[in-house]
């Protein structure tokens, strides 16, 4: 079985390392400044204070041991009292020489952190001994058991520990904190600007006014920024172009077709002239569905809109006589759309479904990131596989909605260009009332 390091690693860095730019670019300052701290700290460690801790452990059991050998070597009593004092006046640990004892039964003493290089020197002086930490915990007593005496030894800890351990560890923690603080406060102004970047994006692509977007931040996010606003130009340029040639192509077409009608409707009601004038009034409706789709979405604002009031009122006004049509909300709901350009894509879809079957329900779900608008019925529905086509310009299903039904093949596409250009998306499923079941999926 062959390990797959490269998948193992991508299931790792999806599951743990962060998804945000800001964390990640925070991670990547952080953790070479964590590295050398770490670093630091060891060899600190190894080479100071342990250095150090060992040096002035070796001097105090030096030190306790030339004073039990120099107590050991004096036979005569006055003269052991004599040194006795001397030791005790001259030492820099509180001395007193005791009667000696029986050496208990359990003598070994465990080191602690502040005792590590202090256990080990005492135990080269040859001597049971026990060490008990004072109330206060500011010194150390150890009683040492010769055949001579028992002395007692109160030691403060400042005599064998650096207390630069400390200062050192509070110097790393403090220094990785505020370096960390600094780094986390850098990053987040550099941050910004691509996050209003990305913001205006979104909203031009929602159809939204980016009028007060502004290049800034470093050199490179500018130049993605200056991009994005003559990408944005540009489009808003064709855009601008294409309505004006439209405008011109509905003059030039509807002028000679107008001319066209007036004429027929002047040479007298038969049977060739009827036909004549359906034929014109068809070109009529053709062209104006293609100017509508050619001139995508409309130029009104995009503004915060109550969906569940705009919904029932498209509703109301399209009820007509031999169609059921129903509208239910599971709450409320404001969006920024276009209002005209919402409603109309609404309009699409309920007359859409009302030409083709006697029940249609319209229902509003609001949910935590999205709002889903459906629209259902129970006619004919259009077969899985001809879905997507019914969204391309002029398609038209003959066996269920041809002409004679149906319009010119645009509804659905002006529909899905609106929704698209909402940032949402259009899905067509099964409807269980037996038709089709038509959603839209809006961003909150």
């Amino acid at each position: 079985m062959n390990f797959d390091f490269g998948a193992h690693w991508r299931n790792f860095r999806h599951r743990f390392l962060p998804n945000r730019l800001w964390a990640r670019s925070l991670l990547i300052m952080v953790t070479p400044v964590i590295l050398l701290q770490t670093i630091g700290t060891v060899v600190f460690y190894d080479n100071h204070w342990q250095s150090v801790s060992r040096r002035l452990a070796l001097g105090i059991a030096s030190e306790i041991k030339l004073t039990l050998d120099a107590y050991a070597e004096v036979d005569d009593a006055a003269e052991k009292q004599e040194l006795m004092q001397r030791l005790m006046q001259t030492s820099r640990f509180d001395l007193r020489f005791l009667p000696p004892v029986e050496k208990p039964p359990r003598t070994k003493a465990k080191p602690s952190l502040r005792t590590a290089e202090l256990i080990p020197a005492l135990r080269l002086i040859g001597y049971p001994f026990q060490a008990f930490p004072l109330r206060g915990d500011s010194s150390l007593k150890l009683l040492f058991y010769t055949p001579y005496t028992t002395l007692e030894a109160v030691i403060p800890y400042k005599y064998f520990f650096s207390s630069t351990t400390y200062v050192f560890a509070f110097w790393i923690l403090g220094s990785s904190l505020l370096l960390t603080g600094i780094a986390a406060l850098f990053l987040r102004n550099q941050i910004r600007p691509i996050l209003r970047l990305a913001s205006a994006a979104e909203n031009f692509g929602l159809g939204r006014d980016v009028e007060t977007f502004k290049p800034e931040g470093a050199t490179e996010v500018r130049q993605a920024a200056t991009s994005f606003i003559k990408m944005r130009d540009r489009i808003r340029r064709h855009i601008e172009e294409r309505t004006r040639m439209l405008a011109g192509v509905s003059h030039d077409l509807r002028t000679p077709l107008t001319r066209m009608r007036l004429q027929l409707s002047m040479m007298g009601d038969d049977e060739n002239t009827r036909d004549l004038l359906s034929d014109v009034m068809e070109m009529e409706h053709m062209v104006n569905g293609y100017l509508d789709f050619a001139r995508g979405e409309g130029k009104d604002p995009a503004e915060p809109v109550d969906i569940p009031d705009l919904i029932a009122k498209t509703v109301d006004s399209l009820r007509k006589e031999g169609v059921a049509l129903s509208f239910t909300a599971n709450a409320p709901l404001t969006l920024n759309v276009r209002r005209h350009d919402f409603k109309r894509c609404l309009w699409n879809l309920i007359t859409n479904a009302e030409r083709y079957g006697t029940l249609v329900r319209v229902g509003l779900k609001v949910k935590e990131h999205f709002a889903e608008i459906t629209v259902e019925d129970n006619g004919p529905g259009i077969p899985a596989e001809k879905r997507d086509d019914v969204f391309k310009a002029f398609f038209r299903l003959d066996e269920s909605r041809n002409t004679q039904t149906g319009g010119i093949g645009l509804g659905l596409t002006i529909t899905r260009d609106i929704v698209l250009a909402h940032g949402g998306k259009i899905l067509m499923g099964d409807s269980p009332l037996g038709g089709l079941k038509a959603v839209l999926i809006f961003p909150k």
